[in-house]
């Protein structure tokens, strides 16, 4: 369903920092709630020795022995879109991959990235999935979390119309469906206007809250054109709509998401912080190899029975989730530059505030990756 009420009509027209600040003086108050909480696997009781309990289900995989912590410790993640760029998160947390290494894991759902930063300024939850464009508005309005894997380097979107429009230079005027401004689906929508020559003011965008929503109006003539990401992308073309590019395979090198976690942990607790990067690099690698686990899991959060799609899902993901899940450190001043043009104080936000690459580089140097393929 499109934007209901004026107020949603209005709010798609506010920019990203916008919305961003309205989010984080929602936080401040303390009037943001955790929303959609996942249920919580039955943890098994530590061993005597003290070692870390054995993964709850899926294929087992020692880890490495200077991973797992000393003590068990809880947080709180967050994922934020229904869609297959979240199957490393899913999976580490079905699997019990962060309970391996002594992390007990509360798996929550959140509408957007705007939300999450929102309560990772508050203080909600620890850590989680964190769009990059807006990783570097976070941290220029005081955020308190930085980006320490990687989970798509590249958009991991297609740009999907109505048959009738046959060349992206049609979309002009047309009713664009996203999720919200601020998201990875509007950064993704801005992506692909700029590499037709389009700007952002030639369509007009449509908040539908959720990917598959998107779908949804675009079947009910509510709207042209949006950018959707599998299994929906995979659906609407099955249902006769058009791609008309794939931001994975044919549009830029531009980032898409991270898991981000709080600078305390960072500073504080680095131990901490490389277990939750390993506990993750485990989901994504469990993903991968283990195609059975990985579509139960994919039926039970894209709560999606079509076989044909959900194969694909893990096809594609397969391919798209970065492993490991080093930081693209080259690629994101193209991403400050391009958030720049909309929040000018981004200009003196430094990479090193928003992205730490050392856990994946730690882990690498350890050996950890190069076994679980």
């Amino acid at each position: 369903m499109v934007a209901r009420e004026t107020g949603d009509r209005e709010a798609v027209r506010l920019s990203r920092r916008t919305l961003l600040q309205r989010a984080l003086s929602a936080a401040a108050l303390g009037v943001l709630g955790i929303a959609c909480q996942a249920p919580a696997p039955r943890a098994a009781p530590p061993s005597p020795s003290g070692a870390p309990a054995p993964p709850a289900g899926g294929p087992a995989t020692a880890p490495t022995p200077s991973v797992a912590l000393a003590r068990r410790q809880s947080v709180k993640i967050a994922w934020t879109a229904i869609t297959g760029a979240q199957s490393g998160v899913w999976m580490a947390y079905e699997t019990g991959a962060w309970q391996e290494l002594g992390l007990d894991v509360e798996l929550v759902r959140l509408g957007s990235s705007t939300q999450m930063a929102a309560s990772l300024r508050a203080g909600e939850i620890d850590g989680g999935v964190l769009d990059w464009a807006l990783a570097f508005q976070f941290v220029a309005q005081g955020g308190n979390a930085r980006q320490v894997a990687a989970i798509t380097n590249r958009q991991p979107f297609s740009v999907i119309s109505v048959p009738s429009i046959t060349r992206p230079q049609e979309v002009v005027g047309k009713r664009w469906g996203i999720t919200r401004i601020g998201s990875a689906i509007h950064t993704a929508s801005l992506l692909a206007l700029e590499q037709w020559g389009l700007r952002p003011e030639d369509v007009q965008f449509l908040a539908l809250q959720e990917v598959p929503a998107i779908l949804a109006a675009m079947q009910a003539g509510q709207i042209d054109v949006g950018v959707m990401s599998p299994p929906t992308n995979t659906r609407a073309i099955q249902a006769g709509f058009r791609e008309l590019l794939d931001l994975a395979e044919a549009g830029p090198e531009f980032p898409s998401v991270a898991m981000a976690i709080l600078d305390r942990h960072i500073e504080e607790q680095p131990d901490l912080v490389r277990a939750y990067v390993a506990g993750y690099s485990l989901g994504v690698a469990r993903f991968r190899r283990d195609r059975e686990r990985a579509l139960e899991v994919l039926r039970k959060y894209l709560q999606l029975d079509d076989e044909a799609i959900l194969v694909d899902t893990h096809a594609r993901f397969s391919r798209y989730l970065a492993f490991p899940p080093r930081l693209p450190m080259a690629s994101l001043p193209r991403v400050k530059e391009s958030v720049v043009q909309e929040d000018p104080r981004v200009a003196n936000v430094a990479i090193s505030d928003v992205a730490d690459p050392r856990f994946v580089e730690e882990l690498e140097a350890m050996g950890f990756f190069a076994n679980l393929l």
